[in-house]
């Protein structure tokens, strides 16, 4: 008997260190993922209120930065952001 059980969806996320990588400084990077935890806590998004929280999602970015960083070459390739699966 075969059962279609829907894949998990994968969400793209950054951290700092992928902003880097883009080429933002360390002060800029870092500036980027505050302002997107600040977004996040906004949208009722508590969980990224904590302090050692430092990977966000990619859309969050993308609305701090006025870009899709989600469809930049390489991003989904990981080079640039990880994609998490939802456990």
């Amino acid at each position: 008997m075969n059962i279609n059980v829907p894949e998990q969806p994968v969400f793209l996320t950054m951290t700092r260190a992928d902003l880097i990588k883009l080429g933002y400084s360390q002060s800029q990077a870092s500036r980027i993922i505050k302002m997107a935890k600040e977004l996040l806590l906004k949208r009722g998004l508590g969980w990224y209120g904590k302090k050692g929280v430092d990977r966000v999602p990619v859309e969050a970015v993308d609305a701090v930065l006025g870009l899709k960083l989600s469809q930049l070459e390489g991003a989904p390739s990981g080079l640039s952001a990880v994609k998490e699966e939802l456990s």
